[in-house]
């Protein structure tokens, strides 16, 4: 079995409220689906990416995106950020059946601003040992 015979989604941060993701989809999978929902169910079907939060190993799905069918990449934009995040893309069926072709590894965004803890920290490093071997290293 070679890579393109089984579908795929990469998912990437891009920003703290934004996410790319780029996609296969397997000639395989394609068949598969026309020989169990009918010939034409590809072509009149609509492709979509599902996003999903996952919080405390909870999914709660977030938004369903309709794609381009020729597309193979999407940038997301998020409502929040510092969340764990993951996508499925598939598809709807005209009798509103969706179908899962691919799950995506789960990535989790930067918060988008700066930390509210202000506390100043110091490190005492007189008392660290020093190598001049790896002083000289650096100089």
């Amino acid at each position: 079995m070679s890579f393109y015979d089984k579908s795929s989604i990469v998912l990437m941060v891009q920003n703290p409220y934004t996410v790319f993701c780029y996609y296969n989809i397997s000639d395989v999978d394609i068949r598969s689906i026309e020989d169990i929902y009918g010939k034409n169910s590809w072509e009149t079907s609509k492709p979509i990416l599902k996003v999903y939060e996952i919080c405390d190993n909870t999914e709660k799905e977030i938004s369903t995106i309709y794609l381009d069918p020729f597309a193979d990449n999407w940038y997301i934009n998020l409502n929040k950020d510092d969340i764990s995040v993951k996508v499925e893309i598939g598809r709807i069926l005209e009798s509103k059946d969706e179908i899962t072709l691919a799950v995506s590894n789960v990535v989790k965004t930067p918060r988008g601003k700066e930390s509210e803890n202000t506390q100043v920290l110091y490190l005492d490093t007189s008392l660290w040992k020093t190598s001049t071997k790896i002083y000289n290293y650096f100089l």
